[in-house]
């Protein structure tokens, strides 16, 4: 008797009939090792082979009629950015809702968590970010989502039910059952990115940088965001890449899971810092005052002899507000809080008080040019701190200060801006014509690149030159023709106009540029003052708003003025809002002093430096 598993059959090689084995769906002979050719080893149930008369299971009936198959729905991947196309996996059975909505909850985690991982190492290897904020960042990011109750045991089903309800409420009966089940995995989904925002990555890699005391800004996390350069509006192109493919309970892609709709700002950013800290139960340290002010005085190129005064103010004054809080009505951000400390130390060290420091480099500008230089190098070396170097170094900052983003040049690096990062992988139109269209519109302006702007730039620079020599060419000769000059000898009346050309252009010049600075501070709300020359005491002035036909207006001088117009655009706020900032903590350093003069009852006016002096302005 053959052995289980072995058939008697002909060998062709053997000339005889032998036992055959099969192996791997083939049959060999177990006497020369020859594989037939005509039959192939299969594994068929018995039961399932035939059907019983009456209504069976198997695929064949006695009569050797095919029976079909059961009918199974098909399994399908929903994409709720375009059409919904069901794909059919062959007869795989359709996993429930319960297990869809476990597999999109850690699918999307996950994707969040690497999406965390990589904008750290982003940090530290492009921006010189301590490596220490990747080992804090996990340490943050789990108790987070500990907290959300994501990964509680009822969630899935607490979800489904309000769910449930919902639609209760708007449709009475859903009759489709897909259409049902579509609603649902949307609910999952937008449940999920409301408790755990995509926008919790840029916080929590800010937060981990706050940790670490680095001096990075909310300002620059937005900005390498919006730059691409911190993987966040575009990473979900790559995130099979990382954590592979979908599992087959995700009917979902990472278009859709991933995506940002929402970008926040700077101040919107430090306030949900301050919400993730408050949830885990984390205290935060105030900002690194000493780091943020050593970088900013480098930007501004000011000596750095400047920040142990600037620290002193701080430690001084310890304002609350360079705490990062949740509260969204706490107060000024913290980076203005730091820069309003700068201008307190730069106006004391400076004396800009409203001497008319600008006003009197106006005077003799044409003819003193030499004279002017010479004065301000001997100032710079009899005094520590020159007023009018520091003024002339404002000026030429604030006109080198810009934001500097790759996409707002010009028309074509925009395009390329939202083609690689706002609408990448964009469902192709299937028109062919509009898809040449398109490609013939990106050749012209590929052509056009770097050759257009910068030939329309040099022509629109050249224009502006010699309209504004001829429009100062026609000034001079209008006001150097008033006086006749033709008794003269030809020396004497090169000598007399040139002098005359000197006295009229510095007057000019200067009324001129007084002109254009009310014009610039009228222009951002604020008020022109004149240089104050009698005054009670030489103290610190504080200014004060004053009231103009029932309108608050901040008026100021204008060697301030320069100070907080380069500060602000450092900052990059409102430089009304900055100057609110300085005289909330003047406001503060005034009641503190006056409390420890009074704590040690110092007569008043014996302090060194005077009292702080407030005063009011009348205004032309």
């Amino acid at each position: 008797m053959a052995n289980e598993g072995t058939i008697q059959h002909f060998c062709e090689i053997c000339r005889d009939v032998t036992a055959f084995e099969g192996e791997v769906g083939f049959l060999y002979c177990l006497q020369c090792g020859s594989q037939t050719q005509d039959i192939i080893a299969t594994d068929v149930i018995a039961d399932d082979m035939f059907a019983e008369e009456g209504g069976g299971t198997g695929l064949y009936s006695q009569t050797l009629h095919r029976r079909a198959p059961p009918k199974q729905e098909p399994q399908e991947i929903l994409d709720f950015d375009g059409d919904e196309k069901p794909r059919v996996f062959g007869s795989l059975p359709l996993p429930d809702i319960e297990t869809v909505a476990a597999a999109i909850r850690a699918r999307y985690v996950e994707g969040l968590q690497l999406m965390l991982r990589r904008q750290c190492q982003v940090l530290v290897e492009t921006f010189n970010v301590s490596p220490l904020i990747c080992g804090m960042a996990p340490s943050i990011w789990l108790p987070y989502v500990t907290t959300t109750g994501v990964f509680k045991d009822g969630w899935v089903a607490l979800v489904i039910a309000n769910c449930k309800d919902r639609q209760a409420k708007k449709i009475k009966e859903i009759k489709k059952k897909r259409a049902q089940r579509k609603a649902n995995i949307t609910f999952i989904l937008r449940t999920l990115r409301k408790t755990i925002p995509i926008y919790s990555t840029l916080a929590i890699s800010f937060l981990s940088c706050h940790l670490a005391r680095e001096p990075v800004l909310p300002t620059d996390i937005i900005d390498w965001a919006l730059e691409a350069k911190l993987p966040y509006l575009s990473f979900f192109h790559d995130m099979d890449k990382y954590i592979g493919t979908a599992p087959v309970a995700c009917p979902l892609k990472n278009r859709t899971m991933f995506r940002p709709t929402l970008l926040l700002g700077s101040c919107q950013l430090e306030v949900v810092v301050g919400k993730i800290a408050e949830k885990i139960g984390l205290n935060l340290p105030p900002v690194n005052f000493y780091a943020v002010a050593r970088r900013w005085l480098e930007e501004l190129t000011l000596p750095m002899k400047i920040l142990p005064h600037a620290c002193r103010v701080y430690e001084w004054l310890l304002p609350a507000e360079l705490w990062i809080s949740g509260n969204d009505f706490f107060g000024f951000p913290t980076r203005v809080v730091v820069m309003s400390v700068l201008i307190i130390t730069l106006r004391i060290l400076y004396n800009i008080n409203g001497y008319g420091t600008w006003e009197e480099s106006l005077s003799n500008v044409a003819d003193k040019q030499g004279a002017l230089e010479d004065v301000t190098m001997e100032s710079t070396t009899s005094s520590e701190f020159d007023a009018r170097e520091l003024l002339r170094v404002l000026k030429a900052v604030h006109k080198d200060i810009e934001v500097k983003h790759d996409y707002p040049k010009d028309l074509n690096s925009y395009l390329k801006y939202c083609r690689d990062v706002i609408s990448v992988e964009m469902t192709p139109d299937s028109n062919l014509r509009v898809n040449r269209t398109i490609d013939k519109c990106w050749n012209i302006y590929n052509k056009n690149e770097g050759n257009d702007s910068g030939i329309e730039a040099d022509n629109l620079n050249f224009e502006q030159k010699d309209i504004g020599a001829r429009r100062y060419s026609d000034d001079v000769t209008v006001s150097t023709s008033s006086e006749p000059c033709t008794h003269l000898n030809p020396d004497d009346y090169k000598n007399k106009c040139s002098s005359h050309k000197c006295v009229v252009d510095s007057s000019f010049r200067e009324e001129r540029e007084l002109d254009k600075m009310r014009f610039e501070m009228e222009q951002n709300w604020l008020c022109y003052l004149a240089p104050v020359t009698k005054r009670k005491s030489k103290g610190y002035i504080s200014y004060r708003r004053v009231n103009v036909e029932k309108i608050l207006v901040y008026a100021v001088h204008a060697d301030y003025y320069i100070l907080l117009r380069a500060l602000a655009k450092v900052v990059r706020v409102d430089m009304r809002l900055l100057h609110a900032s300085t005289l909330e903590l003047e406001r503060k350093l005034a009641w503190i002093e006056e409390k420890i003069r009074t704590s040690l009852n110092v007569p008043k006016g014996r302090s060194e430096g005077g009292p702080v002096e407030h005063q009011e302005f009348e205004l032309d």
